[in-house]
Parts: C-alpha cells; structure tokens; sequence
C-alpha cells in the first residue's frame, strides 16, 4: 500500500514539475529562485523537465514495488 501511495506522488510530482516548466508557471519559473537566475530560463526549463521526468520514472518503479534504495 505505502509503494502505491509513494508511487503515485513522485509520478504527480513528476507531472506538475513537467508541466509547469513547459507552461512557464510562475511557482515553478520564479525567476527570483537561485538556479533560474544563475543558469537562466533557456537552460532552467529542460533541467525541471528532466528532474520531472527522473520524478516519473521513480514513481512508476515505485508503484511496481522496484525499491532502489533498499527499503
């Protein structure tokens, strides 16, 4: 059940991470933020889409019971 439960919130995680990047959300591409003002919005946005999808991808292994850490 806990597999399930955590699964399901790194994949939604993962999801809004992803969107929000695309779509330029303000609570995602705040350019305030440390990493969007050194690096930029050019190379900010493929980066928060990547840890999304890294989100994703923990999630569904995570959901199948795949414990990479060991718990």
């Amino acid at each position: 059940m806990t597999n399930t439960i955590s699964g399901l919130v790194f994949i939604l995680i993962g999801l809004l991470t992803m969107i929000g990047a695309a779509l330029n959300w303000g609570i995602i591409m705040r350019p305030g933020r440390l990493f969007n003002r050194l690096a930029g919005e050019t190379v900010a946005r493929p980066v928060y889409i990547a840890a999304g999808l890294v989100l994703i991808v923990l999630g569904i292994l995570r959901f199948a019971g795949i414990n990479l850490f060991g718990r």
